[in-house]
This record gives structure tokens, sequence and C-alpha cells, in this order.
């Protein structure tokens, strides 16, 4: 059977259906607790852009809607009701210029009297149902735990939203009533990241050749709750350093590492030419580069020159090999700099020759690849503030431009001791211009590889 969607074309949904209506000044009164429903409308704007173009920074996956949730709650927070509609509950109605609206079939049943609105939309089956019976309360202090797929689907075909705030009404009987309509805005539970070169991306300060640049999300944090925290921190449950829980971050696996878009080659990419990824909204107090949501560029590295030879006869030669392989690094100071080797007993035997520690002086760099750290938000911009610094949040794009690398990355994707307690502020690597934007509008930042 063939399953029905639709595609929104913006981030920010309008669910219609409430305003308590007036009337002569006065608010009308209505008998509580009687059967009344609602019939819902979803209206979805497109913005600053025309119907015919749409979202230019969305797949059509990301704006996909194939479930629609429904939860209402009492005037004073208790659960009252939830419906479940599927794409194909609704038929599409009249559009504008300005958006696309849909209404669906079916009414949501209710009761009449004060209620609190919120959607879902795309939620995990487990995640709506738990929210079932539960106080409106647990939207904003119950811990939901999500994985990348939960949020996106399996293959990034159905992003978790849900509202950003409580839409107040008094239901009436008459199911047709102004009284019995509203709008509930949501946005997406995750943000977008994506990484690019610039055309002329500068090398000059490598020792050597570096090439196939990936990147992955790294830190994914699993925790959240359903509605965003409050301004300015947007707690999230794992925001507090009391609350943290390493177990609860994912590392970046080597399988979900997807190409960096070349601007050499590719000069006015679209959005199906992007290799988008996507990590859940993670905020913290301290900011240590432990808690935070980075993104991982790794490269495949070809040092230029090499060191050969063994003890007490040591010669640099040009490598002679044009393609990525394990070689291992050696420095004996900041001053003389860092000898390269492909060969592991060479390297034992300078760094012994140095009087070094072989096993904390000689670092292998497994088949070639390096790896710096991206650190996303280090300039946050309106309505998020300083607090916000380095700080992931739902719903923004991070669109990153890497100008320029400046030196070897490291040989792990993990943050190494001792800057586990450390800000991305102590020693960043990256030099980043970042212009915080949501989602449906273009986001640009520059950044430096060292």
């Amino acid at each position: 059977m063939k399953k029905t969607i639709f595609n929104i074309t913006a981030v920010a949904l309008l669910l219609g259906f409430a305003s308590c209506s007036k009337e002569q000044g006065m608010s009308p009164i209505i008998d509580e607790g009687k059967q009344t429903s609602l019939k819902l409308s979803l209206s979805f704007p497109n913005g600053p852009v025309t119907r015919a173009t749409g979202d230019p920074n969305a797949t059509d996956n990301e704006a996909l809607v194939n479930r629609v949730d429904v939860y209402i709650y009492t005037g004073s927070g208790n659960f009252s009701s939830h419906t479940s509609l599927s794409a194909s509950d609704f038929t599409q109605s009249t559009s504008t210029s300005s958006a696309d609206v849909y209404e669906s079939i079916s009414k949501i049943p209710t009761t009449t009297g004060a209620k609190r609105v919120y959607v879902g939309i795309n939620l995990p089956s487990d995640v709506a149902s738990g929210l079932v019976n539960q106080p409106e309360s647990a939207l904003a202090n119950v811990a939901q735990t999500m994985t990348l797929s939960a949020l996106t689907g399996a293959t990034y075909e159905s992003f978790a939203m849900f509202s950003v705030q409580a839409v107040a009404s008094e239901f009436v009987e008459d199911e047709d009533a102004p009284a019995n309509q509203i709008k509930v805005e949501c946005q997406r539970l995750v943000a977008k990241v994506t990484v690019e070169t610039a055309a002329n991306l500068d090398t000059d300060a490598l020792p050597g050749d570096v090439s196939n640049l990936t990147f992955a999300i790294n830190n994914f944090n699993t925790k959240l709750f359903m509605l965003q925290g409050v301004t300015p921190y947007y707690k999230d449950p794992n925001w507090a350093n009391a609350n943290f829980m390493a177990s609860d971050f994912i590392p970046a696996l080597a399988a979900e590492y997807v190409p960096v878009l070349d601007r050499s080659v590719i000069s006015n990419p679209t959005v199906s030419q992007y290799n988008p990824r996507y990590a859940a909204e993670n905020t913290s107090e301290l900011k240590r580069k432990k808690e935070i949501t980075r993104a991982t560029v790794r490269g495949e590295f070809i040092p230029s020159k090499i060191t050969t030879g063994s003890a007490g006869n040591f010669t640099v030669i040009n490598n002679p090999s044009t393609t990525a392989e394990t070689f291992y690094t050696v420095t004996p100071s900041v001053l003389d700099g860092t000898y390269f080797f492909t060969n592991l007993t060479a390297a034992n035997a300078f760094a012994t020759e140095k009087g070094l520690n072989i096993a904390e002086d000689v670092i292998t760099y497994q088949d070639g690849y390096s790896y710096w750290h991206i650190y996303l938000n280090k300039n946050p911009k309106s309505p998020q503030t300083s607090v916000n610094r380095w700080d992931v949040l739902r719903n923004d794009f991070y669109k990153c431009v890497i100008t320029k690398i400046a030196g070897l990355g490291r040989n792990t994707p993990d943050i190494e001791e001792p800057e586990t307690e450390e800000t991305p502020e102590v020693d960043t690597n990256i030099t980043v211009e970042i212009d915080i934007l949501f989602w449906h509008t273009p986001y640009v930042e520059n950044y430096i590889l060292s």
C-alpha cells in the first residue's frame, strides 16, 4: 500500500487550531468538561522564499511529515487527551503565495474548558506513546533518550519535531467556532551540520599533503527534554556538571564519516550535493571539551619528508610514497619540530636517542588519518548570547567552511588528556567565524584547522 506523505517547506510549522473569541470585550461563559472536537489544519509558511523555490537549505526528507501527535492538557497541567494522525488524515486546502495549508479530514476529540496544546511531528512510537497520561510538566523535566536514528529516521527520512511552547485556549461546544482554532509552532529536535572547503583552501603551512577530507558528528548527546529549556541557557538533561553522564554521549564511528564538499570542484553546490550530518541539542554549564558536541574532520595525510636510519645515523629524505599509509611522529621539542617516520623501529630508536618516552612520545597515525575538531557556535548571534557559546541548539544550521589547515591534526578523534577539563578557548586549533541562524536561513562559518 502506498504511504501517503506531505512535505513542509520551512522549519516553523503552524498547526491550525485556537484563540479564544471575545464577545463585546467579554470572555464567553464556557461549560467545563463537555464533549467537543477540533478540526485541525496545518499551515506551512515558506518565509522569505517563494512557493516555487521552497526552503533552499532543506532537503525533501528534512521537510517531510508523516505523523502528527496532538497532546492536550488541562489548564492545571494534567493530561487530557492524545490523538495521533497520519498524513493520509489531511487534505490540501487553499494555498497562498506564502503558505501551503492542509486540513484534517477527521476532527480531534477534546472537552470544553481551558486547555494547553502541544504537537509532535514524526516522533518515534515509543516516545509518542510514552508522553500519554504524563503531566504537562514532564515535557520540560523528564529526560528522553533518543538516538540519531530516533531523531532523524534510519536513513534521514523522518525528522522528529516538537512544539516550541504551549498554546493555551478555552474550547467551546461549537466545534466550528473560532475559539476551537489555534496555531502551534514546532521545530526540529536536531541541528544540521555541513562541512565544505573553500575554493582557495590554504594548506601551505602543512608539512605534507592532505586529501580525502571527511567529517562526522562527535559526542552526540542522547538525552533531551521534549520542550527546549528556557533562555538564556536552554538547559538539557546533561547541562549541569552534577548531572553530566559520559555514557549519554556517543563518539563518532568510522562508518559515519562522509565526504567534505570541495568547493574547488563544485563551485555552486545545491542542497542535495552536501553531505549533512545531524546533532542532537547539547548545552553545558562548564563548556568543557569532553562535554561539547563537535564536528570532527578526518583527512589522509602524507608527510612530505620522512626520517630514516638507525641510532646515530638518521637522515631526513623526501617521502617517496604518494599514497596515505601509517606513519609515526616524534617531537623532541618545540624548537626541534616534528619528525615523521614510516618505520616504527626507526621512530622508537630516534625517540630513545632524544631521551624521550617511547610509549608517550612516539605517536601513531594509523592509515595516515589525521583529525581536527570543529567546535560549533563560537560566536552566538541574537537572540542567543555569550552563555550559549559552544552549545549546539535544536533547529540551528551549522554550515562550516574550512578556509585553512594550519598544521597536522590529532592521531585520534578523541579528546586527549590533559585537555578534558579545558574549554575550546584554551586550545581550539580552529579559527572560526560563526553566524547562528535557523535552518531555513543560509548560515556560513569559516574555519582554520591546525
